[in-house]
């Protein structure tokens, strides 16, 4: 047996990468390279702008739960009843929620309020 094998492996590969390089093989990897890499920066600007907005939804939380707690001290003295909260969710929110009674959730949010500050 001849020690030829060595070398017919190493022309094989030669041609075969020869083979990939004619047919733009290489050129497609590379293309897909960056095209994954612009992925990658998208997504990671996706994800800098999700931050930016839940840092901004905090903030903006934190604002309602200030005026909330402002309000309920007011409401403390000023003898606003649950019924007047009622009657006044209804006639705003009625209309927009498509429920005769008013928007349950502002309803509810604001009965929550109201009832802190009877307390």
């Amino acid at each position: 047996m001849s020690d030829n094998s060595g070398g017919d492996a190493q022309i094989a590969s030669q041609a075969f990468v020869k083979h990939l390089e004619d047919s733009g093989f290489f050129n497609q990897i590379k293309d897909l390279e960056g095209n994954l890499t612009k992925i990658a920066e998208e997504l990671q600007s996706f994800g800098q702008a999700a931050q930016a907005r839940m840092e901004e939804s905090e903030n903006l939380a934190a604002h309602i739960l200030a005026i909330e707690s402002i309000l309920a001290v007011v409401l403390k003295a000023s003898g606003v009843t649950l019924e007047d909260v009622r009657a006044e969710v209804k006639d705003r929110t009625a209309a927009i929620s498509g429920v005769k009674e008013g928007s349950p959730s502002v309803h509810a949010i604001a009965e929550d309020i109201v009832k802190r500050g009877q307390t």
